[in-house]
């Protein structure tokens, strides 16, 4: 099994992970949890835009399609 250091790409496997001391193992959990977070948060972001886009759209389509603009 291999764990990923999202900050720096380094690859760790397990007993690696196990050799670690208690604070650099913390270090790398908290890193790898605020990369996974920032994804999320630019997921939800992205999310957001595209509700909007597809709004507008429909909009536009409508209004043309129906009111003949």
């Amino acid at each position: 099994m291999r764990l990923k250091n999202m900050e720096n790409g380094l690859d760790i496997k397990l007993d690696e992970f196990k050799r670690m001391k208690s604070i650099d193992r913390d270090i790398l959990m908290y890193n790898n949890l605020v990369h996974i977070r920032k994804k999320i948060d630019d997921y939800q972001f992205h999310k957001k835009i595209q509700y909007l886009w597809l709004i507008g759209l429909t909009i536009f389509v409508g209004l043309k399609r129906f009111i003949g603009l």
